[in-house]
């Protein structure tokens, strides 16, 4: 395993310095324009703190051991029956608790927080959630399912941070927060490689074919690969372009024909829309409908589930994936790959491109600086309040995150030159570390309690090989200082409205998927216009009317 290179300067990263060192040896790239990397304050919250001042805390060592009944997605995976492992222990011993597990899964965590909510037999910390702006959210404010979070945080540095960033107070209810987040990047613009298209570069040198340009040159490269036998086995076996799911059309996978995902965006005639339902992502989806007759997409791009899409390229049966392409996705690829090509060398095999720009310039994608949140049962008191804020602080911080990706320093691993290096046992087969869930189970579930750690450390984590993360750090800043970046506006997207809610039965990527895969003897526009009618009979109207109405009494 490779070393990390000196790395002489700190990512810069907003509101959130303390919580990564320097990314992978180049400088910090531009500061984003969008409201979440430029906006610096939030909203002072008018309820009163009924925290103890800093002063009076307890000290650890006084503190009684404090019971916590904790929830997140197998949280079940960090409590494994036996000895507490050692970070555990530590965890137990820096701040005085007994962590209860109470397991969700990924497919039923809403299933059993509304069945436990309706009984009043939520756990203290309800981890395993994304609902933040959506009609639950503001329910359980309203039914005094959760509690707010202090007015005063100014104890926890590291939640302070967060809880300034205006995607987080845009959600305030009553001048209060009533989450935390979980954050995923420190500079939301980095969120421009969540999406993007791996190439199987190779193939296009076998096949003679130059990089593509147009629509056009697309639809005819992934026809190429499906058609024109590229693994060289003889077989018809191979697909063009292979999305990991279909939400990758929509959602800013193919960011050259403008702003086509699900926010809610001020479009030209003054309302407010989701640009899922508007014209650029209809000249989007007759693109794909036309790759899709002319057997470059996938056809069974509809009916992947999980990581199949992600196998068939890594078995070099797709010439295209469709994904996302930041430092720790494409080690996933690549650990794939190598399973069943070890043969055939990863980055010199792949390239990463963005499709044709049918606009003037590329639309990148964007969001929160955060992904999901977790909440606190309405029972929960102010002292074990302050308990479960000091373990949040702690994960969110460096010394909490290196704990959970890396371990036990000197132990597990070191700082050597600005950079860590990984002391864990290496396997002689694969040449890789030891997984530090593997050594330390805790760190498995708990190491996304509080923040995507993983995503947060990606760019400087030394498992990742210096040719993935060198790839994605120049993709990265090239989209952040070139690309358009949207410019969200999240108090628009936290307005509540009841029409957003009775809108629910509107599917629009289901439907874009038909428009897709209907019969080509059927009419483009005659379909689109058909699509937009049981749209806004479905309340997609009546929720731009009121999201707009609300916008501009708002002054949004």
């Amino acid at each position: 395993m490779k070393k990390i290179r000196t790395r002489n300067t700190l990512v810069a990263i907003l509101l959130l310095s303390a919580l990564l060192l320097a990314s992978c040896g180049t400088a910090a790239p531009t500061a984003s324009s969008s409201p979440a990397a430029s906006e610096s304050a939030a909203t002072e919250s008018a309820a009163a703190s009924t925290e103890p001042a800093a002063s009076e805390s307890t000290a650890p060592e006084a503190m009684e051991e404090m019971e916590i009944s904790i929830s997140v997605w197998d949280v079940q995976n960090s409590f494994p029956e036996g000895d507490m492992d050692e970070i555990a222990k530590m965890v137990a011993d820096k701040f005085k608790v007994k962590l209860t597990p109470v397991n969700v899964g990924w497919g039923d965590a809403d299933e059993k927080y509304n069945t436990w909510a309706a009984s009043d037999q939520l756990p203290d910390v309800i981890g395993a959630i994304a609902h933040v702006g959506q009609a639950r959210y503001f329910q359980w404010i309203e039914d005094g399912v959760v509690r707010a979070l202090p007015a005063d945080v100014s104890k926890y540095p590291e939640a302070a941070k967060l809880l300034q960033l205006p995607e987080v107070t845009a959600y305030q209810v009553e001048g209060k927060n009533w989450f935390l987040p979980r954050a995923t990047y420190g500079d939301p613009a980095w969120w421009a490689m969540d999406r993007g298209l791996i190439v199987r570069k190779d193939w296009m040198e076998k096949l003679g074919i130059a990089e593509p340009v147009t629509e056009e040159d697309w639809i005819n490269m992934t026809t190429a690969f499906a058609k024109k036998d590229p693994d060289g086995n003889g077989k018809d076996d191979t697909a063009g372009f292979t999305p990991q799911a279909a939400w990758i059309l929509t959602s800013q996978g193919w960011p050259g024909f403008g702003y086509t995902d699900t926010r809610w965006m001020k479009g030209e005639d003054g309302n407010y829309i989701q640009p899922i339902s508007g014209e650029k992502t209809f000249t989007m989806m007759k693109f794909f409908r036309k790759m899709y007759q002319a057997g470059g997409l996938d056809p069974d791009f509809a009916t992947l589930e999980n990581n199949q899409a992600l196998e068939k390229f890594a078995a070099g049966k797709t010439g295209v994936l469709g994904r996302q392409t930041s430092p720790k996705h494409l080690k996933a690829v690549m650990d794939a790959w190598v399973k069943v090509q070890p043969d055939k060398d990863f980055a010199d095999s792949v390239m990463l491109m963005s499709g044709p720009k049918v606009e003037d310039n590329y639309t990148r994608f964007s969001e929160m600086s955060y992904w999901s949140e977790s909440y606190f049962n309405v029972k929960v008191d102010d002292a074990k309040m302050d308990r479960i804020l000091q373990l949040y602080d702690w994960l969110y911080s460096k010394e909490g995150m290196y704990a959970m990706m890396y371990g036990i320093e000197g132990k597990d691993w070191k700082m050597e030159n600005n950079a860590i290096t990984l002391l864990t046992p290496v396997d002689e087969k694969t040449g890789l570390h030891t997984a530090t869930s593997v050594l330390y189970p805790f760190t498995s579930a708990m190491g996304y309690l509080a923040a995507w750690t993983g995503d947060l450390v990606q760019y400087e984590d030394p498992s990742i090989p210096d040719t993935i993360r060198n790839m994605a750090v120049k993709e990265r800043d090239m989209r952040v200082s070139t690309w358009k970046d949207p410019q969200i506006n999240w108090s628009v997207q936290a307005i509540n409205v009841p029409e957003k809610q009775e809108m629910a039965a509107v599917k629009f990527g289901d439907d874009w998927v038909k428009f897709i895969m209907e019969s080509k003897d059927k009419n483009e526009d005659e379909l689109y216009k058909a699509m937009k009618a049981s749209w806004d009979a479905n309340g997609y109207a009546a929720a731009v009317e009121a999201v707009t109405r609300e916008a501009v009494a708002k002054g949004y």
